[in-house]
């Protein structure tokens, strides 16, 4: 930064608080240019990229209830396919972002998105039903078995955004990112590479203490989750111009991993759903877009 001079106080100098403020007036800048602004003013390992930031914005999502004493209830899903519950205020209302007339992503920039929500998963009763993805049974070492969870069932939230206009009833899934809809054998899901803008909450937190050589002497129970943070995380780099008139976040469950032909999807868990629940209450949805100097 460029140094300021200012003579001190002199005798016979009037005092009055007009004088004393214009003593200050050097230090107020209206403007910044090469003589009062230096790149040592900067975290220069932050800004070495070349990267300037074009748009950033940020909305709530969910419902605002920081004491959870109210929140907004999704049950598991059993009916396929599936729509997905869009995160909303409580009163059915969705909280989404909107960009107005259109928020352009061209060629050499990156939109980024981050979101998180504060959630409560109920596993319900059905873990360990017939047809349930979400458990695996073992030698009891009597000569019958006992259940255990895989921790493997989970929630997904995802984002979905609006490249049609600014009505807002076009959502589609980004750009890397499956409906989890897809058809695979008798089994509605996603291979996991197109779950680019995906974040899972665990359905499930249950364990059996002390197994042993292969055998499960005790039965497995389960373990309160409480109230806990998903946090989600989309980039996106256009091949050609694209308009964004959205963003929201979305939920889907219970699913399960799965694997088919050499590939690892994450399917609906039917069985596993049916009295199991996903509560949520606020959390937040921003974007950053970045363009390439």
């Amino acid at each position: 930064m460029s140094r300021i001079t200012d003579g001190p106080v002199k005798d016979g100098d009037s005092l009055s608080a007009a004088s004393l403020n214009d003593r200050f007036a050097s230090y107020t800048q209206t403007d910044l240019n090469a003589f009062n602004h230096r790149d040592a003013a900067h975290d220069l390992p932050q800004f070495d990229t070349g990267w300037l930031l074009t748009h950033a914005q940020t909305v709530q999502i969910g419902k605002p209830d920081w004491k959870h004493s109210s929140y907004v209830t999704v049950p598991g899903q059993v009916i396929m396919p599936a729509l997905p519950h869009p995160v909303e205020d409580g009163a059915g209302t969705p909280t989404v972002m909107s960009f107005g007339a259109g928020l352009t992503i061209s060629p050499g920039e990156v939109f980024r998105a981050y979101w998180n929500l504060s959630v409560f998963a109920g596993p319900g009763s059905n873990w360990n039903a017939a047809g349930s993805l979400g458990f695996m049974n073992f030698d009891n070492g009597s000569g019958g078995t006992r259940a255990a969870s895989t921790w493997g069932a989970v929630w997904v939230t995802y984002l979905q955004w609006d490249v049609t206009d600014a009505t807002l009833n076009n959502w589609v899934e980004v750009q890397g990112q499956s409906d989890f809809s897809t058809i695979i054998g008798a089994k509605y899901g996603s291979v996991m590479g197109s779950t680019e803008a995906t974040a899972v909450v665990p359905a499930d937190l249950r364990h059996a203490d002390r197994p042993s050589q292969g055998t499960l002497p005790n039965a497995s129970v389960q373990r309160s989750q409480r109230w806990r943070g998903v946090s989600g995380a989309w980039y996106f780099v256009p091949g050609a111009t694209r308009t964004v008139y959205g963003l929201r976040v979305v939920i889907k469950g219970i699913m399960h991993p799965w694997n088919s032909g050499g590939l690892n999807y994450l399917v609906h868990d039917t069985a596993y759903s049916l009295d199991a629940f996903l509560r949520y209450n606020a959390g937040s949805l921003s974007v950053l877009k970045h363009r390439v100097q």
